[in-house]
């Protein structure tokens, strides 16, 4: 609606400070972001001008990990709205008829909250999927000790979820780092019981299939104990109580099988 647009320009200065005194910003917002804030709200409007709603998606994406940063934003289009309807509707000398001024003002609007909501979604989701990828690497990290030898340390219990990262992460390692023998070191896992045992054995296993040799470490006296005490065995995997007693054995039966 043109008459809107050009009551805006000739009355900005007025429409931000009405809009200025609606919002109270939080700290990260200075009174000169706020202005940046007002001007790309402005243009989105104005000029329908496609960098200005790109420029709100990028402070967006600045500010996003900041407390109330979408709250702050929602409600400054939303007291925007607010400022516009009641700078318009004060103008007695104004020819806008009220039926088109909200017509208008939704149709500008409510597309600016519907993206900035999606926007931010995304904003989310691709945070979440990065700080996933940190915590599965974490959860089972893959360290390479020589050209040969990785070792995989766990600390904390074993449930499923953890249990498939640990094989997903013994085999992308075996393959990314083509190291000849992997340690799985579980001196930092507090209970090892059937469920454990299988799942180190399946994982150990797998990695084997591909021609490294899985080495399981860490082994304290009470674990070989209740793993005898259930019947599981470990025969087809070679185990140690610590990972410097497995390094040594590794390398000294490297050196016999290069003379």
């Amino acid at each position: 609606m043109q008459q809107v647009i050009d009551m805006m320009n000739q009355n900005e200065r007025l429409l931000y400070e009405k809009w200025e005194s609606g919002i109270e910003s939080p700290k990260f917002v200075d009174s000169e972001e706020k202005q940046k804030l007002f001007d790309m709200i402005f243009s989105i409007i104005i000029r329908s001008d496609e960098k200005s709603a790109d420029y709100l998606r990028e402070w967006y994406e600045r500010y996003f990990k900041q407390d109330d940063s979408l709250t702050y934003l929602v409600k400054s289009v939303q007291q925007f709205r607010r400022s516009l309807i009641e700078l318009a509707l004060s103008n007695e000398n104004s020819a806008i008829v009220v039926n088109d001024l909200y017509k208008s003002v939704d149709r500008w609007f409510d597309p600016i909250i519907a993206d900035l909501v999606s926007d931010c979604s995304n904003s989310w989701n691709a945070e979440y999927r990065k700080q996933q990828h940190i915590v599965k690497e974490l959860t089972a990290p893959m360290i390479p000790i020589s050209t040969d030898i990785c070792i995989l340390p766990l600390i904390g219990n074993i449930n499923d979820e953890r249990a498939q990262v640990i094989k997903e992460n013994l085999l992308i390692g075996v393959e990314h780092y083509k190291c000849n023998y992997i340690f799985i070191d579980i001196t930092g896992v507090p209970v090892v019981d059937t469920f454990v045992a299988n799942h180190l054995m399946q994982a150990a296993e797998a990695v084997q299939l591909l021609g490294t040799s899985c080495i399981i470490v860490g082994i304290r006296p009470e674990i070989a104990q209740t793993l005898i005490n259930l019947g599981i065995s470990m025969d087809n995997i070679q185990t140690f109580s610590n990972l410097h007693t497995g390094i040594q054995y590794v390398t000294m039966n490297g050196k016999k099988e290069q003379r």
